[in-house]
């Protein structure tokens, strides 16, 4: 696996290198730190990116001896450059980090560089934050509906290296449109105990393979259902559980300009979940 990581020495980039602990990251992983000198920010000069990035690298070598920690650093603007680094590096995962947010659903904000980075990046891309975990304990959202985004998910989960204490939930949110979907099947959804039933068993019905998926891999999954608007439970959830990452898919496609529109919950939950949010995309054929 192959991990670019725009860091600037910044709080929040130092506590996207401690987030790597809980990233599920495998022993043959390749790190590329990428750092950026910009003439208004720190650091300044060519001479002090390299210095900042070589500092990163020391930083991650020190988390996990098997991984293979490269720094780089460039001039420039920060988003244009870690793109730039990632077309030649080619990375399965880009990592930047981000200071925690008010969750106010109503406003969506993240640094600039997090933005451009997460909308124009073709590989999955981590939102990073501190953990607010009191233990080592790894506990994973994945928005979850059943759809190929949400498969691609699961399957971005399974394939990392987790402890063995690992526990992952598949969040499943009936919202309005759910809702709408099941009720043109089922006249008597007007009754609230028959629609939390029939929920149920679409999640239900949807999670068999992605539970079987994480069951083989030996990993602790379950499914959980919930009602409303899948941008604020997760969220909530996440927050509720304690939960060290988010994983979601982008739910749009990735050959065309709908690639820039990552969608709202991706984009909410990157911008203003307490935890580190990954949106997932296909890995990149290495060559």
């Amino acid at each position: 696996m192959r991990v670019l990581i725009g860091f600037n020495g910044s709080r929040a980039s130092r506590d996207a290198l401690e987030d790597l602990k809980f990233a599920g990251l495998p022993d043959d992983t390749e790190i590329q730190l990428v750092t950026v000198a910009e003439s208004w920010l720190s650091p300044k000069t060519s001479d002090e990116a390299r210095s900042v990035s070589k500092e990163g690298a020391k930083i991650v070598s020190g988390f996990k001896k098997e991984w293979k920690v490269s720094a780089y650093a460039s001039e420039g603007s920060p988003p244009r450059e870690i793109l730039s680094a990632a077309e030649n590096f080619r990375p399965d995962l880009i990592v930047v980090g981000e200071p925690p947010q008010e969750a106010d659903h109503n406003k969506m904000f993240l640094g600039q560089t997090s933005q451009i980075v997460l909308t124009e990046s073709s590989c999955s891309v981590r939102i990073a934050r501190k953990s607010t975990a009191n233990d080592d304990r790894e506990r994973i959202v994945v928005g979850f509906n059943g759809s190929p985004a949400a498969m691609l998910a699961v399957e971005s989960t399974v394939a990392r290296s987790w402890h063995a204490n690992a526990e992952v939930k598949l969040l499943a949110v009936a919202d309005s449109s759910v809702l709408g979907s099941i009720g043109r099947f089922a006249p008597q959804m007007t009754d609230s105990v028959i629609e939390e039933k029939l929920a149920h068993q679409w999640a239900e019905t949807l999670a068999d393979v992605a539970l079987e998926k994480l069951g083989k891999a030996g990993i602790q999954a379950s499914l959980q259902v919930a009602f409303g608007h899948p941008k604020e439970i997760i969220a909530k959830e996440a927050e509720r559980w304690n939960a060290t990452s988010i994983f979601v898919g982008p739910h749009c496609s990735l050959n065309s300009y709908e690639r820039f529109l990552i969608g709202s919950v991706s984009a909410s939950l990157a911008a203003h979940a307490n935890c580190s949010v990954e949106i997932v995309r296909p890995s990149p054929t290495h060559t």
